[in-house]
């Protein structure tokens, strides 16, 4: 698409903010973007536009420079990507609605397959080694995709990030936002080694009105989605949901049947969801588990867990004291010291660590 197609397309995007679907809708109707942006009140509402939507419509394209804000996109180094585009996953623009086009800080990749991993954003510690062990050996498979939440959302990308591998985050605000804030780190670390994408303009602040649009983002660009821990009625059953609406594969992860951050996967499997104990449960509904069998191999140790190591070999420490002698992240030693636990390279009583001899 030209590059002045795409300027109205964000301008539309803009105007009838924060509604992505009402753009979808009326370019159902007006194919030509340059058309739909000029349309008087008795179009819109020849199109099924109520006079609220039409109001909102009409003051907002009245106060829209549509060069300006695309000059506003370049400044925030965010590129827009259309269908026509090799960067647009092939298999979200199979979805029902697919977005018109999406913002973009990093890049996609064309043959890229991406499994969606979701779940609770008040993870229990099972949640967190769960995502550590399957997640941390499915990216090297796929390229995770999440919604940079708090809770297993972020988890999950660290996962990658920690294995040097890809990931993407869709998220619900625009791309000057970063929400929650406290992701601001994470979510340049994300760019640098992958991508963050959002149907939504700059600006758009963080409404839960978004969130279960860019559900269906998540879902629908992805071969399959895991859920990991959620209760019934959370936003990772949403995308689930999603996902089974498109026809993709749903798996979940069993959980405590006394735990309410179990009730949403527990309930999933029983629907029929493929339950996931083990990476090579994902793997062998893509027909993948031969690669995982011939590819797995005893690994080294990360920089991260050798630092860790060094200061255990000469005694226990708990996780503030590890953090203090390493001078590392809180967020990396952390997931280091989750995994070292799962792999029995550690042992854990309380919050103190010595090496498992």
């Amino acid at each position: 698409m030209e590059e002045s197609q795409k300027k109205i397309l964000n301008a539309l995007n803009i105007a009838f903010s924060p509604s992505p679907e009402s753009v979808i809708k009326i370019l159902n109707h007006v194919s030509q973007p340059e058309k739909v942006f000029y349309l008087g009140e008795e179009k819109l509402k020849k199109y099924g536009f109520k006079n609220d939507s039409v109001s909102n419509f009409l003051k907002k394209r009245r106060e829209i420079d549509i060069e300006k804000e695309w000059q506003r996109l370049k400044k925030e180094n965010v590129r827009f990507i259309t269908k026509d585009e090799k960067e647009y996953p092939p298999l979200l623009k199979e979805i029902a609605k697919p977005p018109i086009g999406f913002y973009i800080k990093g890049h996609l990749l064309s043959n890229e397959n991406y499994l969606a991993s979701v779940g609770t954003r008040y993870p229990s510690d099972y949640g967190k080694m769960v995502v550590s062990e399957i997640i941390g050996e499915a990216c090297q498979y796929f390229t995770i995709v999440s919604g940079m939440a708090r809770g297993i959302d972020s988890f999950s990308h660290k996962a990658c990030l920690l294995r040097g591998q890809r990931t993407v985050a869709v998220v619900g605000t625009g791309l000057d936002i970063v929400f929650p804030p406290e992701n601001k780190n994470l979510a340049k670390e994300i760019e640098n080694k992958g991508a963050i994408i959002s149907e939504f303009p700059l600006g758009t602040p963080s409404l839960a009105y978004n969130f279960p649009l860019r559900n269906r983002i998540i879902a629908g660009m992805a071969r399959g989605t895991v859920v990991i821990e959620g209760k019934i009625n959370s936003g990772s059953l949403i995308t689930a949901n999603s996902a089974l609406e498109e026809g993709r594969e749903v798996f979940a992860v069993p959980g405590p049947i006394f735990s309410k951050t179990s009730e949403g996967p527990n309930e999933l499997i029983k629907q029929g969801a493929h339950p996931v104990t083990k990476v090579s449960d994902i793997l062998a509904v893509f027909n993948l588990k031969d690669a995982f069998n011939q590819e797995k191999e005893i690994k080294g140790e990360t920089a991260e867990e050798d630092l860790i190591l060094k200061i255990l070999k000469e005694e226990m420490a708990s996780t503030d004291e590890i953090i203090k002698k390493t001078k590392l992240d809180a967020g990396k030693v952390n997931s280091a010291l989750i995994l070292m636990e799962i792999q029995g390279k550690i042992k854990r009583s309380g919050n103190t660590y010595t090496i498992n001899n």
